[in-house]
């Protein structure tokens, strides 16, 4: 597998659900914060709106993309870097002080899923620009933010609050170092 491929297929899925682990263990802190059957419904609602919104991403770019007289990678670097900005900020933002919303109730999943998953959309258009096997990075990227969320919410009391913050601004630093990667091929 060439450096290309395993950046793509590996490692970028990763970065990108790094949102979802810093919000995961942000919502996991404190004592009884999270009930029986929350990690588990939560990864997979969260896994099930990236698998679905990546795809409609795709989608949507799939009925455009004879409309752009561009160089494919220059659209996608648009992507990666609005996607890479939106990590950077909801990572420098300020934290409430205490929960404003109960992570336990499914109609709250739901709209966290939703809220997480516009960057997921966002890849979904890079991911049909960039012409990668659409089906491998949704499945490997929806893993991944089934992983690390529900590793999030299991153990936010261990990692707490500041390795989801820098986890995060991490993956939105190197997202769009990975755009600006995309320019020089």
């Amino acid at each position: 597998m060439t450096l290309k491929a395993t950046v793509f297929y590996f490692l970028l899925p990763l970065m990108l659900s790094m949102v979802h682990f810093s919000v995961s263990a942000s919502n996991g802190i404190g004592e009884g914060a999270v009930k029986r059957g929350t990690p588990l419904k939560a990864a997979l609602i969260f896994a099930l709106s990236t698998f679905i919104l990546t795809w409609i991403g795709y989608y949507l770019a799939s009925t455009l993309i004879n409309r752009f007289g561009y160089k494919p990678e220059a659209i996608a670097f648009l992507f990666f870097a609005i996607i890479g900005f939106r990590m950077i900020l909801h990572a420098w933002q300020k934290k409430a002080s205490k929960k404003i919303f109960d992570i336990n109730e499914v109609p709250v999943i739901f709209a966290l899923a939703l809220a997480l998953g516009m960057n997921m959309l966002f890849m979904g258009i890079a991911v049909r620009f960039l012409e990668l096997n659409a089906m491998r990075f949704t499945i490997l990227l929806a893993l991944s933010v089934m992983l690390l969320s529900f590793s999030g919410l299991i153990f936010g009391n261990q990692f707490g609050d500041k390795l989801g913050w820098k986890l995060e601004l991490t993956g939105g630093i190197l997202i769009l170092a990975k755009g600006f990667w995309l320019l020089s091929f």
